[in-house]
């Protein structure tokens, strides 16, 4: 049991009404606590459980938003009390309340949005990276350095100017050369942060790297590129497909896979590849999902032969996607 007054419980929601020992009502369902509701329950004696609550994540996410930026404008500003250490204890908990405490569909939908995108994007590859590397069986100590090299990946980026990044438009061959140097200036902030691994910093460097040789900035291929960053760049290229921006509309889940699954012989490592897909989808049995043909339907299980078109129920009757024109 979690005491009442710890502030772990701020921000959650009650999914029960809360009623004092005498039958008067104290808090009804769907409340989100603050500190004045702890106090009031304390001064009933009322003790609730984590049960009895549960997460909103866009509550979350937003507290996470502002923690993101804050890091990086330290960091832009050569702020010398961040260190590796400061930053997971920073964010790690968030990132794992956002992976095990919630429906995933949900999570990636709070991430997507394009409001905020930059610190979105830097969480969302976080926390993508952090699921990857718990399912590849990593341990603690390298899934902590995972994500907040997941975090800080495109940390760079604060040195490009706002004309190009913004730039709704297609870059030109000078503003995109201009662009890609933003690895090297992640490699160089990330280096310079008191405990940081070298393996951190090639996350930033290497993240458009490409199995085939056909990324930048050196065009490396293969055992060249780390494990982190192989991790991460499917991270990295799945949340962005996903994402809503200014200038694009997210691209449908099912697409996204099936996108990242057919590179995955080419520009991704496949077994990290195969991972992802199967663990998500794994965990989104259950699910509502829209179908392309603009019905909701609920997934009721996958293929192991074809994990992007599952079964699923439609309206009381079960349709095989996988023998269907209409997709997830």
């Amino acid at each position: 049991m979690i005491p009442i007054d710890n502030t772990w419980f701020i921000g959650r929601r009650l999914n029960n009404n809360i009623y004092s020992k005498q039958g008067s009502l104290l808090l009804p369902k769907n409340n989100i606590l603050e500190a004045r509701h702890l106090d009031l329950l304390r001064q009933h004696g009322i003790e609730i459980m984590a049960e009895d609550t549960e997460l909103v994540i866009e509550a979350l996410v937003d507290e996470a938003i502002s923690e993101v930026q804050s890091i990086y404008e330290k960091i832009h500003h050569n702020s010398s009390q961040l260190s590796n250490q400061v930053i997971r204890h920073t964010v790690m908990p968030k990132i794992q309340e956002l992976c095990f405490n919630n429906n995933l569909s949900n999570v990636i939908l709070a991430l997507t949005k394009k409001d905020h995108y930059t610190y979105r994007h830097c969480i969302g590859v976080a926390v993508i990276s952090y699921l990857i590397g718990k399912w590849l069986g990593l341990k603690d100590e390298e899934l902590n350095d995972l994500t907040v090299a997941g975090l800080l990946h495109d940390l760079g980026k604060t040195k490009i100017p706002d004309s190009i990044l913004k730039k709704v438009g297609k870059l030109s061959a000078e503003e995109y050369s201009e662009m890609k140097r933003h690895t090297h200036f992640g490699y160089e902030m990330i280096g310079n942060l008191p405990g940081m691994t070298e393996q951190q910093a090639l996350v930033a460097l290497q993240h458009h790297e490409r199995e085939d040789g056909s990324g930048y900035p050196f065009g490396v291929c293969g055992d060249k590129i780390t494990h982190f960053c192989k991790i991460v760049t499917v991270a990295d290229v799945f949340h962005t497909m996903v994402s809503e921006r200014v200038y694009k509309n997210p691209v449908p889940l099912y697409q996204v896979f099936q996108e990242i699954y057919q590179r995955s012989f080419g520009l991704f490592d496949p077994i990290i590849v195969q991972c992802f897909i199967t663990n998500v989808m794994n965990r989104m049995i259950g699910d509502s999902v829209l179908l392309s043909d603009g019905r909701v339907a609920r997934i009721v299980m996958l293929h192991p032969d074809d994990l992007i078109n599952p079964l699923v129920e439609l309206q009381g009757e079960y349709c095989d996607l996988r023998q269907s024109k209409i997709k997830s």
